[in-house]
């Protein structure tokens, strides 16, 4: 079965939403780096927050609540980002490749998540997104997610779709290289797609 669609996430695999985040809220942490983030923490950036923040403790509501439009419209684009975009625009055409994203129930995330898209992304995507918690409705047996969710992942592969997860400390794949993670997506894509000729 080859792969003719693929979805990309947005938060943690085109930009660096969870460590931004927590930067923004004060803890010594950088964008580009995680290696502060404890993989026991699993997928709790309000547990990661209250562990890493030096004078301040949230509760979920109050976490949540701190992250203005402001900063959903800036986060950092990923290491991966650029090289994610090229490889599965050349696996599948640019007209198959598709932003997802989950937003908050804040108005202001899906505004600043559309402003980021709109700033940060080649022009092709940007009308190629779709914006809601259920990923799994967009699987198929042709689909392939690239998620950082363990969650999402399960999801979409329950529902027939294909899946790689982008190794985060926060899920199973924390130990695998980034490198390593590259090699085996172009791996995958090389055996289950038909590449467009250079």
């Amino acid at each position: 079965m080859k792969i003719e669609r693929i979805f990309l996430d947005l938060d943690d695999v085109l930009n660096c939403f969870t460590m931004s985040a927590l930067q923004y809220l004060g803890c010594p942490v950088t964008a580009h780096d995680s290696s502060d983030y404890d993989p026991a923490w699993g997928w709790d950036i309000v547990a990661a927050v209250n562990a890493l923040h030096p004078t301040r403790q949230f509760t979920t509501a109050e976490f949540w609540e701190s992250i203005p439009r402001n900063f959903w419209a800036n986060v950092p684009k990923s290491r991966e980002c650029d090289s994610l975009l090229r490889t599965c625009a050349w696996s599948v055409g640019p007209k198959n490749v598709c932003i997802l994203s989950s937003p908050t129930l804040d108005p202001d995330c899906m505004a600043g998540k559309l402003e980021w898209i709109q700033r940060t992304m080649p022009t092709w995507l940007h009308r190629q997104f779709l914006v809601g918690p259920c990923k799994q409705f967009c699987a198929g047996p042709r689909s392939l997610l690239i998620d950082d969710g363990d969650h999402n992942i399960e999801a979409f592969r329950e529902a027939g779709g294909m899946t790689f997860l982008i190794p985060r400390p926060w899920n199973v794949g924390h130990k695998t290289s980034h490198a390593t993670a590259m090699v085996r997506l172009r791996q995958l894509l090389n055996a289950m797609t038909t590449p467009l000729a250079p």
